[in-house]
């Protein structure tokens, strides 16, 4: 099957550091390969800005001249409306929060090519239950035919567990460093119960920055960090704290479950976890002071019980390797792609 995989004209495919659909793209390409397939990915960087999306998709009709495929996919929205304008069919990827939040005009616009991205798409791949739900209650008799729920997957042979480097001190957090993520609250429940906060992701807002270390007593801001270096800090960890107040699917907590990390998060990421399995998390709509709370407890009693802890660690990584490993996802994808060909 000829596999056409659409960049998204901003980062490197793989991204050099902050790129979550990059990075995503760039997994997947090497997944889809290691099932046997061949996939083209066109793909091109100027400056490293958002705006480039659009010069990007402006470019395609030149990229894709004379480009065969039975199967066109494309992740962002600005690329997906080009393709439509071009006739090309194409399955579409949603990675947006707009579904459940939209504020200002900027995040309008967004939608508005999100929904165009949609309507105009052979099938619309939702990560999650509750996309495919927001997708087909907004456009309604205008979404496509098929909405299929396929979550992104997560390499489970580079996330996995050094059980021998482990202390019960040791908490992990993964993410850019913004209000969004409410790192305070994890700072701030781990004060006083002698378990380390570090966490590896961009530091955009200084000012948020040092809040954060000050919600605390041992945070330490990692920074962006390369591939290797962050695989061995979900190697080395015992605890992921994810308390991120918006989320469309974590590749953050699917790395944690795949490296046999017990996960400590808000309500999010809920559809990810198994309570009292694989980690807690909060209620929606929980109050800061609970979230704050409910972290703490969890966090002492598994920082002092080795064997919860490895017995967590090890459903958790059960559960990444049945759910989200790439071979898992990838089936599913082929399964989508070959439904559509026969169709056609």
């Amino acid at each position: 099957m000829r596999i056409l995989l659409v960049g998204t004209g901003v980062q490197p495919i793989p991204p050099t550091g902050y790129g979550g659909v990059e990075r995503t793209l760039a997994e997947y390409a090497r997944a889809l390969e290691a099932a046997g397939e061949k996939p083209v990915l066109v793909h091109r960087v100027r400056r490293g800005r958002p705006s480039d999306e659009y010069r990007f998709a402006l470019e395609l009709p030149r990229l894709l001249r004379g480009v065969e495929a039975d199967i066109v996919h494309a992740s962002t929205p600005v690329v997906a409306n080009r393709l439509r304008w071009l006739g090309r069919p194409y399955v579409f990827t949603s990675h947006s929060r707009h579904w459940f939040s939209l504020r200002g005009p900027t995040q309008r616009w967004g939608f508005f090519l999100e929904r165009r991205a949609v309507a105009g798409s052979a099938a619309t791949v939702a990560l999650t239950p509750e996309i495919a739900g927001r997708i087909r209650g907004r456009l309604r008799q205008r979404a496509p035919a098929k909405v299929s729920v396929i979550p992104i997957g997560v390499d489970a042979e580079r996330f996995r567990p050094e059980w021998s480097h482990r202390t019960g001190r040791r908490a992990l957090g993964v993410g850019v460093v913004a209000p969004v993520k409410r790192w305070e609250l994890a700072a701030t429940a781990l004060r006083g119960t002698g378990i380390a906060l570090r966490i590896a992701g961009p530091t955009p807002d200084a000012a948020y920055a040092r809040a954060v270390q000050a919600a605390g007593e041992s945070v330490e801001l990692l920074g962006e960090v390369d591939e290797a270096r962050l695989a061995q800090e979900y190697a080395d960890s015992d605890l992921l704290l994810h308390p991120s107040g918006a989320e469309m699917l974590s590749g953050t907590v699917l790395q944690g479950l795949a490296a046999a990390l017990p996960i400590l998060g808000a309500a999010p990421v809920r559809s990810l976890i198994d309570p009292g399995v694989t980690g807690w998390t909060s209620a929606v709509d929980a109050l800061p002071e609970l979230i704050v709370r409910e972290l703490r407890e969890h966090a002492l009693a598994l920082g002092r019980d080795e064997s919860a802890r490895r017995r967590m660690g090890e459903a958790a990584r059960a559960s990444a390797l049945e759910r989200f490993a790439w071979p898992a996802v990838v089936a599913q994808h082929l399964a989508l792609y070959r439904e559509l060909t026969s169709a056609r």
